[in-house]
């Protein structure tokens, strides 16, 4: 796990789907059990993993149906899994069957990635989101959010958060220390390539930084943790986190809480000890 915890949206676009599969029949039965791995991010979430494989972390035997109900016990989702083969390897995928009161059944698709999912419904039985990743150890982290009544259509609600990090913490101003400058202020340490001078300059470029949801403060505001990647490649501002409530579905952002409040207000909505990071550096 990293050092504390990723992803982006402004339109609430749909998500790419650039994985081909081919999909080789039905892996469920109509009994579920009460089946579940530990959350690793959201406390109150439901886990299971997105994919399973013949020797993988999570073998074939580990993806196994769940029933999740929603609050008020009038919806569910079945999380169920289907074989299909990506690169000649087997391998079993998550997806989600959502019935509703009002719209029936229907199955919908979980954004690509392959470490384990945290679900969670809204206070309201109205939406719920999904934690998951497509990164490495520390990098690559996502939340999307699906409304019941279309949960074809998955919301990433988090662009705004992402602009605001770098404001919060520009890159390009970062120090860069290293066992040639203690500093990491001379100009052959610092990170000052286009790269990162236009993610600052372009109002809609996001630097895809790890997003993960930890609660909701009511039916249509979502608590989210952004966190720059423990990797030494962002220099001094690694690790840097901002907790934001953000309006669903807008992604607008309604409150901005720095690591010290999150901590002190919401490590009981976490399944991990969160830890302060460190204050940024930062070069003239």
């Amino acid at each position: 796990m990293l050092g504390t915890s990723g992803v982006k949206c402004a339109d609430m676009k749909t998500i790419p789907q650039t994985r081909v599969l081919i999909v080789a029949g039905i892996f469920v039965t109509l009994v579920f059990p009460a089946f579940a791995t530990e959350p690793t991010w959201a406390k109150k979430a439901v886990a299971f993993p997105e994919q399973c494989t013949e020797d993988g972390v999570d073998r074939y035997q580990d993806c196994k149906p769940i029933r999740i109900l929603s609050p008020d016990g009038r919806s569910s989702i079945e999380v169920f899994y289907r074989p299909v083969f990506i690169a000649d390897h087997r391998i079993l995928q998550a997806f989600l069957r959502l019935t509703t009161p009002t719209q029936g059944t229907r199955e919908a698709a979980i954004p690509e990635g392959f470490q384990k999912i945290d679900l969670l419904w809204s206070p309201d039985s109205k939406a719920f989101f999904l934690n998951g990743g497509n990164g490495g150890a520390y990098w690559g982290f996502w939340v999307y959010v699906y409304l019941a009544d279309d949960p074809t259509n998955p919301r990433d609600v988090t662009e705004d958060a992402q602009r605001d990090m770098l404001e919060e913490f520009p890159p390009c101003k970062a120090a860069y220390p290293n066992s040639d400058d203690a500093g990491g202020c001379k100009k052959t340490s610092r990170l000052t390539d286009r790269t990162c001078m236009q993610a600052e300059a372009d109002p809609k470029s996001s630097p895809e930084y790890n997003m993960t949801g930890i609660d909701w403060v009511n039916g249509s505001v979502i608590l989210v943790m952004a966190e720059i990647p423990c990797s030494s490649s962002h220099g001094s501002i690694m690790c840097q986190v901002m907790g934001y409530e953000l309006q669903v579905p807008t992604g607008q952002i309604l409150k901005r809480i720095d690591a010290r409040q999150l901590k002190l207000r919401w490590q009981k909505s976490m399944a991990w000890e969160f830890r302060i990071p460190d204050p940024p550096r930062y070069c003239e």
